[in-house]
């Protein structure tokens, strides 16, 4: 009652609990700042009482400051190795109370905006890490990080010598769709391409826009043939499709080069050769 007394006057929301059965029933509704919590108490003492609140599901981490009349050295440990924050001696100083709540009040605030602000960075920096890596249009890796990718595969066949392959696609005559029916259905070919590449391939895969029409696929552990089973089956797939964005219908194909890595290739070779088929 003295406590709450001194802290009310400090505009504080207080709360008093007569036991430690009545302090879970509290934090069952309340998320609070900061715990006093004596260490002597009926029933149960305060270092059971913590250990409950801490196994409690709607328990916020709450700072908490022990308040003992015990001056053995063995409790004041015992409740630091439990996660309390402090603790006070009684009987206590008002000024000392107001202070060490003040502190660990402003404490667990700036913890709680730093958490904020850390997940905001977090957030941040992910959409930096999407926009770095991915077309903006068909939501594939862009040029740079399928590039990165085929370097490191690239390392991994020096390791291990897993054959890996390359597929590049270009869509026919894009020019003249664009021209016939207007840049919105141009990106909605693109965009539609894309999705079908992504469902079809593996798991494993990497597939990317390359630019303008171009698209390139990583294929690990596939040789020359696997990589021209796929591009035929995506060739077949697109073909027999109509692409329709509810105000044209358009039929495409594609044209597929496939090639595989070995030593006596760089990868602008490779990539080269599979553009060049």
């Amino acid at each position: 009652e003295i406590a709450g007394k001194i802290l009310e006057k400090e505009n504080y929301d207080i709360y008093i609990a007569e036991s430690g059965y009545t302090a879970l029933e509290l934090i069952e509704d309340t998320d609070f700042d900061l715990i006093l919590l004596d260490i002597m108490m009926p029933e149960m003492d305060g270092f059971e009482t913590y250990k409950k609140m801490k196994e409690h599901k709607k328990f916020n981490d709450a700072p908490v400051i022990f308040l003992t009349a015990k001056v053995d050295i063995e409790s004041v440990i015992t409740g630091f190795e439990l996660g309390a924050v402090d603790y006070i001696r009684k009987p206590f100083n008002g000024l000392e109370l107001k202070a060490r709540v003040r502190t660990h009040v402003e404490l667990k605030k700036m913890r709680r905006e730093l958490e904020e602000k850390n997940k905001s960075l977090t957030d941040a920096y992910d959409k930096l890490e999407i926009i770095a890596t991915t077309d903006p249009l068909t939501k594939l890796f862009n040029r740079r990080e399928i590039t990165k990718k085929l370097v490191q595969e690239q390392l991994r066949y020096e390791r291990n010598n897993n054959p890996f392959s390359i597929l590049i696609a270009d869509i026919d005559f894009f020019k003249k769709v664009n021209d016939t029916y207007g840049h919105n259905c141009g990106d909605f070919i693109l965009k539609s391409v894309a999705e079908i590449f992504k469902n079809t391939s593996r798991r494993q895969d990497s597939v990317s826009r390359w630019g303008g029409e171009e698209f390139l696929l990583l294929l690990p552990e596939t040789d020359v043939s696997g990589a021209a089973l796929l591009a035929e089956k995506l060739r077949s797939k697109i073909e027999s499709k109509i692409f329709d964005n509810g105000e044209f219908q358009v039929k495409i194909t594609l044209t597929f080069g496939v090639n595989v890595y070995d030593k006596v290739q760089n990868l602008d070779l490779l990539i080269s050769k599979a553009d060049s088929a």
